[in-house]
């Protein structure tokens, strides 16, 4: 809001490592990636590992619980539409109220680290990756405008992504689309986020900065451009 812009080549968004290729590890090691911080649960870092980037100085666990994932395999399995357009409402909302700790430890590492160029990601990079960027650009001083953009900028940036999996689900017998709503981003799921933090915390601005305890000035100096 102040005119500044974030600096590129610092901070990344991303989903997770899984399905890197040799090429992929080769472009994030000329990045000379040095931190990955992982927000998936342990059970999803069991079944996707990362694949391991020689750059990589330092790899930080925390444990953002999946709790949409159960509830959608069940209305998946009973083809529940309106179930799986309404679950991520619900996970946003159990984010902000459950996972402060959680948020206010990634913005402190954020504030700290000195392993730079650094990555966060979840599965999708999209629900707890893109909760998590919308409080880091509000520490940052982005107006919500811009804030909303980027958060929405996931549907385009994943198309094709999300294509390839609707039709394998559909092959498989399934009613591949009515999983769209799980795997695209919505500017409800950030509004039922807003309105949760809005109703108990005063604003975005202040539930960054006094709940989840952002070191704004250190952060603006480390990451915004002059």
């Amino acid at each position: 809001m102040d005119g500044r812009k974030v600096k590129p080549g610092l901070l990344f968004r991303s989903g997770d490592f899984f399905t890197l290729s040799p090429g992929d590890i080769r472009k994030l090691e000329s990045m000379k990636l040095a931190c990955i911080i992982d927000l998936r649960a342990r059970r999803e870092i069991i079944s996707r590992p990362d694949k391991l980037i020689g750059t990589v100085k330092e790899i930080i666990h925390i444990d953002i619980h999946d709790a949409a994932r159960e509830k959608s395999e069940k209305f998946l399995q009973e083809n529940d539409a309106r179930g799986l357009e309404t679950v991520l409402i619900g996970d946003y909302i159990r984010m902000v109220s459950n996972h402060q700790p959680d948020f206010r430890r990634l913005l402190s590492i954020l504030a700290t680290t000195d392993h730079l160029p650094l990555a966060y990601h979840c599965t999708a990079g999209k629900d707890r990756t893109g909760l998590a960027t919308v409080f880091l650009l509000t520490a940052l001083g982005a107006n919500l405008e811009d804030i909303r953009n980027d958060y929405m900028a996931t549907n385009a940036l994943t198309k094709s992504i999300m294509q390839k999996f609707i039709r394998k689900v559909t092959e498989s017998g399934l009613n591949g689309e009515i999983l769209r709503p799980l795997l695209e981003v919505r500017i409800e799921y950030l509004d039922a986020a807003l309105d949760e933090i809005n109703r108990n915390y005063g604003s975005l601005h202040d539930f960054a900065r006094d709940i989840l305890k952002a070191d704004v000035l250190t952060l603006r100096d480390k990451y915004l451009a002059r």
